[in-house]
């Protein structure tokens, strides 16, 4: 398993846990998830660290089942973000 692999799989169970987790923040008239918006906030940050290390290893270019995964882990990020920071009454 290539090293920046562990990175991306962390970012993956990270956005994995924000289904598990909650921690409901009262804002204005809704509230917000405020510990799923701090996860999916590190899990963007491994996500860009795997991504950096893949295309470094890579000689400028990331392997095709990365760019993929990656790609796939972005869609789960923005998804759950949204769903977290979406307010609810």
């Amino acid at each position: 398993m290539p090293p920046f692999a562990l990175q991306l799989l962390i970012a993956v169970a990270l956005v994995g846990l924000t289904f598990l987790v909650t921690y409901p923040l009262r804002v204005g008239a809704g509230t917000v998830d405020a510990l799923d918006a701090a996860l999916l906030v590190l899990a963007l940050v491994n996500l860009r660290v795997a991504w950096t290390a893949a295309n470094h290893a890579g000689g400028g270019r990331a392997p095709a089942w990365f760019q993929l995964a990656g790609l796939g882990a972005a869609a789960l990020i923005t998804y759950a973000m949204i769903r977290a920071l979406t307010p609810t009454s």
